[in-house]
């Protein structure tokens, strides 16, 4: 089961209005992010001035419809997914999009889970602690789940083989995800910059962008 990790901007606490939906799995290869089009009209001061400025536009942009057919393409072909975020206000944004306005939605293919258990807040903020790039950004859909699925790994493997309490209903998932760490620690290679990973998210979003059936 492929584990992915969440987060959502809204407009204001109040009407609760989606800005922007972000996920990124376990492993780093499935990533989705989009914003609505239009955007909501009535942001709090901190969304208009923390969250709008950060959003990326573009092809990211899409309609409720287009955002509910673009979520689905993606989270559908992956199979039974586990999705974690640290609010249960992002289960409901994640929903309200998989949903859209059909009358008979397909089965949601995930489950959620809230992940706020340990050491794992203070992960997320050692994480922007360690990226002040990536601080600067804060509040980007995107750039907090990447932050979320940091701090998880951090928490739940060891770099040593040991998982705590982390499993995978896959018996043969540790081994893999393990292989990929020591791949990873020895890479020469430098990180992936940031806008390196949101013009790759690009090029997906319009390889997927949903066709005009007129």
């Amino acid at each position: 089961m492929i584990r992915l990790f969440l987060d959502s901007e809204w407009a204001n606490d109040a009407l609760r209005e989606l800005v922007s939906l972000a996920l990124v799995s376990e492993d780093g290869e499935h990533i989705f992010y989009a914003e609505r089009d239009p955007l909501p009209g009535t942001p709090s001061s901190f969304v208009s001035k923390t969250v709008y400025p950060l959003l990326e536009r573009g092809p990211a942009a899409m309609n409720d419809q287009a955002m509910t057919k673009v979520l689905r393409a993606f989270l559908e072909p992956l199979g039974p997914c586990e999705i974690f975020a640290d609010a249960p206000l992002d289960f409901s944004m994640l929903k309200r999009v998989w949903m859209g306005n059909d009358r008979t939605p397909p089965e949601a293919p995930f489950r959620t889970r809230l992940a706020r258990e340990g050491n794992l807040m203070p992960s997320v903020e050692r994480y922007f602690e360690l990226n002040p790039d990536q601080q600067a950004r804060r509040h980007h859909a995107l750039v907090d789940a990447l932050a979320l699925r940091s701090a998880w790994i951090v928490e739940n493997y060891g770099f040593d083989g040991d998982v705590g309490d982390a499993t995978s209903h896959d018996p043969h998932y540790d081994e893999w995800f393990h292989a990929k760490v020591r791949a990873a620690r020895v890479d020469p290679r430098p990180s992936i910059p940031h806008d390196v990973v949101i013009e790759t998210l690009r090029k997906r979003l319009e390889a997927i962008e949903p066709k005009d059936d007129n």
